[in-house]
């Protein structure tokens, strides 16, 4: 064999283009496809592209590493899906549940790696730990095509197409709600963080009360003067 710095570059590259390198069962000296290549790459989570996951698809009723299936265990249409189960293990055998769990309360895109077109995209309502190596994932589906193919790979990752910025409003049911002087109000908004508050009457000005944050979720807030309005926390 030549030297390799004698050979000339080719300036087409294909994915039907080959490398020689070693096969690590037995070093044994092989061609290696660049389309092979490609593919390894896109379904083993060696290289982390915005933050997506790449898992395989069976038809199973728990995954295994590198693994989601559906609740009911076998493929279906995106658009007919609401429950989703992940392996905590992802294809390059890594613990990743404190990663998976970002996801809850945003909208995700599911797509299949070697078809674009078979896609789905969920707004994940919420996370449960299987305490047995997986999270189930309550979706609902907003938009996509095409149906879960068994053993095919599908990177999910964040999708921001119509993702506002979560928030909560303490009213009555969408009417003003009557506060009263002194009283300390118990807000529960649930955004899993220390939001800002803004105070509204029913005339529309800006009121300011007393705000005191219980945890992440919650907060007191009390008024000096009687009003009729609502409380937006974002």
């Amino acid at each position: 064999m030549a030297r390799i710095s004698t050979y000339n570059l080719d300036s087409n590259v294909t994915k039907t283009d080959k490398v020689i390198g070693t096969d690590s069962a037995g070093n044994i000296t092989k061609n290696f496809n660049l389309e092979d290549i490609a593919n390894f790459l896109n379904t083993s989570s060696l290289i982390n592209v915005n933050g997506q996951l790449v898992y395989q698809f069976k038809e199973l009723a728990v995954p295994g590493s590198g693994q989601f299936v559906t609740s009911t265990g076998v493929a279906q249409a995106f658009s007919a899906i609401t429950s989703l189960l992940f392996s905590h293990t992802n294809t390059n055998n890594q613990n990743i549940q404190q990663y998976i769990d970002y996801f809850e309360g945003l909208f995700v895109m599911l797509t299949q790696t070697d078809n674009q077109n078979n896609f789905g995209q969920y707004s994940v309502d919420s996370i449960t730990d299987s305490g047995s190596g997986y999270s189930t994932f309550a979706v609902s589906f907003r938009e996509g095509n095409g149906t879960l193919v068994e053993d095919k790979y599908y990177a999910m990752s964040f999708s921001p197409k119509g993702q506002t910025d979560k928030h909560h409003v303490y009213d009555d049911n969408g009417s003003n709600k009557q506060f009263l002087a002194g009283q300390s109000y118990k807000v529960t908004h649930n955004l899993n963080k220390f939001p800002s508050v803004t105070t509204v009457d029913s005339a529309g000005s800006h009121l300011i009360g007393d705000v005191q944050h219980i945890d992440n979720n919650s907060f007191n807030v009390t008024f000096t003067a009687p009003f009729m309005g609502k409380v937006y926390s974002n």
